[in-house]
């Protein structure tokens, strides 16, 4: 082509210097946007050029170039949405109305009386007809006779003997109350058959009289009674003047009034986000008393406000995730969890500034968390949209590999259990910052009874498990919970008071897993090296069914031999393992392993909670729990 171009840039050169990169359709953004239009004047003479088409702009040029190459590679998407190319006007014309089959379709039909008379017509009586339907059958043979024929009237002594009163025989009398002698006699008198009265059958089959009734009368021609159905559907009609006070539903106590001006006390420290996050907890209603059953009441429907919202703790940043879920059992002692990101998150997905895994809260419909991110994930399932899979456990996975060291612990002076477990929590004595919430028995271990190698959450299970516990985190502070693997014996679950009362309407029966184990009513266990060794034996049996021999080196003392004890044999019998399916209500929020449930559905179950799992995908937010219940 000759001829000169003008080519026209809607944008200012860079400052990147020589040579300048002319990129044609790109206007930074990650979206389409409109369609591309390349004008051109004049004519070009060997003009090549490579053009790159990103995304849909409108690009202009003015000037004059001499010399200019062109070279333009232009890829063709045939996937594109056609222009429409012509109409087609008589496919949508109206069609014609016809009025006179609608009419004549719908008319009224006119009533015939005559057939409703001849139905309801009273029937003149056939007495032929009735004394043919019951006239005596035919007699066919003497057995027939005898049952169906009219019976001969008896005489006068015959019923005088039937229904006379009998005479009494006083030596009959002293028989029956002294010590009788075996007499075939009196016992064929006492248990003959009496003899059948045929009169008596006789009048029980005889024909009846005939009784007139008037039915006619019942089924005569009804009169039509008009009743004003429109009245139902009349327009309505303005009240008269005055005043009539709607009825007020109950409403929810409030968490405060407020009150012009608002004087705002804070009672934790500001976080190191700008800007600040303010969490407001209402704190206007009574809280349960501890022990107390929270009875969920039974609704037609459960509405919730689903939230949950994730930040990093050190920057404050709020994450924006797609979906979150989060897991945890009674043989876990942390939290385990995923999520995914928006990828505007990808600024904040590094560590802390000490080089440690971020850790990140996250709230569930106003219940805290405190995790830590360990693992993230350019997610391009989503194309052309780019998310993030991350993943990671709770605050107390510090103290566990890889993170903590193996080492090796002992007791060279007599502790208690609970001592011993605070030692293990400490570097040359000194606080590691993380606390004990010791809901078990404790007992004194002596010195030299007990040596371990591995990390810190190893030792603090291995202490835990001897008294037949396990170990939980807290939600947020540096705390582990030791708590009791059966509160109380699993055959005495009957008096327990459950920390929640859940009705059928409120949660779902998804599964349920039958378990039978045998029935042990005896074990033997103790310590190793020191302490007690023994029999312990289910009250209330005869102890019969031995179960395995079980040993440990922190068995020494009768109160962690009992309560071990207790945990081995509830673990024994039938077993059903139910899982619910719930919201997250304000009443329950989180329920956590460790607690009571009582379901009341189609049947009342009642047990403890192993397990829990959260899975939200916006807007739906659901709690799975595992219940153990015994039979």
């Amino acid at each position: 082509m000759a001829g000169d171009l003008d080519l026209i840039f809607g944008q200012a050169a860079n400052s990147a210097g020589s040579p300048v990169e002319i990129v044609f359709g790109d206007d930074g953004g990650d979206g389409p946007g409109e369609a591309v239009e390349l004008l051109a004047a004049g004519s070009i003479t060997g003009l090549r050029a490579p053009i790159l088409l990103r995304s849909a702009v409108r690009a202009r040029a003015a000037g004059q170039i001499t010399g200019l190459r062109l070279v333009a590679s232009v890829g063709y998407d045939v996937n594109v949405t056609r222009p429409v190319a012509s109409t087609v006007p008589q496919r949508w014309q109206d069609a014609v109305r016809r009025s006179v089959p609608v009419r004549e379709r719908y008319q009224a039909a006119l009533p015939l009386q005559t057939a409703v008379r001849q139905h309801w017509q009273d029937t003149s009586a056939l007495g032929t007809a009735v004394l043919a339907r019951y006239e005596a059958a035919a007699i066919l043979s003497a057995a027939v006779r005898q049952v169906w024929q009219e019976a001969a009237r008896v005489s006068s002594p015959g019923v005088r003997q039937g229904f006379q009163e009998a005479l009494p025989l006083r030596h009959a009398v002293a028989q029956h109350w002294q010590d009788a002698a075996r007499r075939s006699m009196s016992r064929v008198q006492r248990f003959q058959e009496a003899l059948p009265l045929r009169r008596v059958i006789a009048q029980h089959w005889q024909e009846g009289l005939r009784v007139s009734a008037v039915v006619a009368d019942g089924m005569g021609i009804a009169l039509a009674r008009s009743r004003t159905w429109r009245n139902h559907y009349q327009e309505a009609w303005v009240p008269p003047p005055g005043v009539s006070t709607p009825a007020q539903p109950p409403q929810p106590d409030p968490c405060y009034v407020p009150e012009v001006p608002v004087h705002l006390v804070f009672d934790a420290l500001a976080d190191h986000g700008v800007p600040a996050h303010l969490v407001f907890i209402c704190d206007g209603h009574s809280t349960p008393e501890p022990g107390a059953t929270v009875i969920v009441p039974v609704r037609r429907t459960y509405i919730v406000a689903n939230n949950i919202t994730l930040h990093r703790v050190d920057t404050g940043a709020e994450l924006s995730a797609h979906s979150f879920s989060m897991s945890l059992d009674h043989q876990s002692w942390t939290w385990s969890w995923s999520a995914s990101l928006h990828h505007d998150a990808s600024a904040h997905l590094g560590r802390d500034g000490q080089g440690d895994p971020a850790e990140l809260e996250v709230v569930v419909n106003g219940v805290p968390f405190r995790l830590r991110l360990e693992r993230t994930v350019k997610d391009r399932r989503f194309l052309p949209q780019v998310r993030w899979s991350v993943s990671g456990k709770g605050k107390a996975s510090i103290l566990g590999a890889p993170y903590a060291p193996a080492l090796s612990f002992s007791l060279a002076v007599p502790r208690t259990a609970q001592q011993l477990a605070a030692d293990v929590l400490t570097v040359n004595g000194v606080s590691m910052g993380w606390a004990l919430d010791w809901q078990i028995v404790d007992w004194l271990v002596p010195a030299g009874a007990w040596a371990l190698q591995g990390t810190y959450i190893d030792a603090i299970n291995d202490i835990a498990t001897a008294a037949g516990g396990y170990v939980q985190p807290h939600p947020t502070d540096p705390v582990l919970r030791v708590l009791p693997r059966y509160p109380a014996a699993s055959w005495a679950w009957g008096g327990i008071t459950p920390d929640f009362e859940i009705p059928g309407a409120a949660a779902e029966v998804v599964g349920t897993e039958y378990v039978d184990r045998p029935g042990y009513n005896r074990v033997f266990l103790g310590g190793v090296s020191a302490g007690v060794f023994g029999p312990f034996s289910r009250a209330g049996t005869a102890g019969n069914v031995l179960a395995p021999q079980v040993t440990h080196a922190l068995i020494t003392h009768a109160d962690v031999h009992r309560a071990r004890g207790i945990a081995e044999l509830s673990d024994t019998g039938r077993q059903g393992h139910v899982t619910l399916r719930m919201q997250v209500l304000p009443e329950t929020g989180v329920i956590v392993p460790g607690q009571f449930v009582r379901h009341v559905g189609d049947q009342t179950v009642m047990g403890i909670v192993r397990s829990t799992s959260i899975e939200w995908s916006r807007p739906t937010l659901r709690q799975t729990l595992s219940i153990e219940t015994h039979a």
